[in-house]
């Protein structure tokens, strides 16, 4: 399922449009997948007046509301995501996350992987991709919504034992 999907049912469920009538400010501020969870999205709004996130889960079968959530802000805004920023299918942007992965992380064995979309001050609107490893690291690809360029990819060592 794409964004644009899972966003137009959510807007014509009756809990989205209960919800919308006492949050008229809120707005888009990401959308999270865990790629395991069977087409499940976490639909984020955020409340700049109140600091609160609302987040929407939403699959084909169903649309849950998780109550507004105080949001911890570390010197960072929350940016608005426009839905229209959002070109690139969810396909290709793991096609070329992956590309990237098999380029230069290729000995790295994902466990989880996940993505966020979302509009982050220093790239815009992104795929934040992130893969958990079996090796207990991070890889994380930050894709151009707009056209698939690769705009930021790293790895991180979650821990270290010793």
């Amino acid at each position: 399922m794409e964004l644009h999907d899972i966003l137009a049912k959510l807007e014509q469920s009756n809990e989205y449009k209960d919800w919308q009538k006492e949050h008229a400010k809120a707005y888009l501020a990401h959308a999270f997948v865990m790629l395991d969870e069977q087409n499940t999205w976490q639909i984020g709004y955020f409340d700049e007046q109140t600091n609160t996130m609302t987040t929407f889960v939403a699959n084909d079968a169903e649309i849950k509301i998780i109550p507004d959530q105080e949001v911890l802000k570390v010197q960072q805004h929350i940016n608005k995501l426009s839905a229209e920023d959002v070109v690139l299918t969810v396909k290709d942007a793991l096609e070329a996350a992956q590309k990237v992965k098999s380029e230069h992380y290729q000995k790295e064995i994902p466990a989880k992987t996940f993505f966020i979309i979302q509009n982050l001050e220093e790239h815009g609107a992104v795929f934040n991709i992130t893969y958990f490893t079996v090796s207990f690291k991070t890889i994380n690809i930050k894709l151009s919504t707009k056209n698939g360029e690769v705009l930021h990819h790293s790895i991180q060592t979650l821990a270290t034992f010793g």
